[in-house]
């Protein structure tokens, strides 16, 4: 029972800490300021959590979903906004630095896409949107 409360907590914590972020960036972005959106989505990362996003981007592409969800516990709702954050930042980057994220939002979005039971127009959208990037 207390270990279930600890990884309550645990995934509380990430949601919140994602949360965060993706205001963040929506913020910034809607400021004209996206090129600062990878430095303070690391801040955030690396001081509440303890791992940033090239340590994400780095995980093998076969293994990033499973990798998630069992070490980082990621839910489905952590996983969309993560998605969310990769997004934005992709879309704030130059195009050379810009391909890990794009491929890591389009893993995470075509995995939602099966895993979800709801079909959500604005995910397919994205990732039309990302595949024809790619």
């Amino acid at each position: 029972m207390e270990q279930e409360d600890y990884l309550k907590r645990q995934i509380d914590q990430l949601a919140r800490v994602l949360g965060k972020a993706l205001t963040n960036l929506l913020g910034l972005k809607n400021k004209g300021q996206a090129s600062f959106g990878i430095e303070i989505s690391n801040q955030i990362l690396k001081e509440e959590l303890d791992f940033d996003i090239q340590e994400l981007i780095d995980i093998n592409t076969e293994d990033f979903i499973q990798t998630l969800r069992t070490e980082k516990h990621f839910t489905n709702e952590n996983l969309d906004r993560l998605a969310e954050i990769f997004f934005l930042l992709a879309d704030g980057q130059a195009e050379k630095d810009n391909r890990g994220l794009y491929e890591k939002c389009l893993t995470i979005y075509e995995y939602l896409e099966n895993a979800d039971k709801t079909y959500s127009f604005d995910r397919q959208m994205k990732i039309n949107h990302i595949k024809n990037l790619l």
